[in-house]
């Protein structure tokens, strides 16, 4: 049985403290109900990814700007 590919789109996050972060999410996913989406809303105050193990929060306003770099397939 062969496995179907799945594709993300990542980003680079540019925090106010210099930092950049790497952040993917569904391809799928619209603009508007994506990172990018919730960016320019400004409704919700934080990011939170990962899995149980090695989840991440991450507060919206310490984002300066998100810049779309890639898309990855995943076997």
């Amino acid at each position: 049985m062969q496995q179907e590919s799945k594709f993300y789109q990542c980003y680079d996050l540019h925090m106010k403290n210099g930092k950049v972060l790497s952040y993917a999410e569904d391809y799928d996913t619209p603009a508007s109900k994506g990172i990018v989406g919730d960016f320019k809303r400004g409704t919700k105050k934080f990011l939170e990814y990962g899995d149980m193990l090695h989840g991440y929060t991450i507060p919206f306003d310490q984002i300066s700007f998100i810049v779309a770099t890639d898309v990855q397939k995943v076997m």
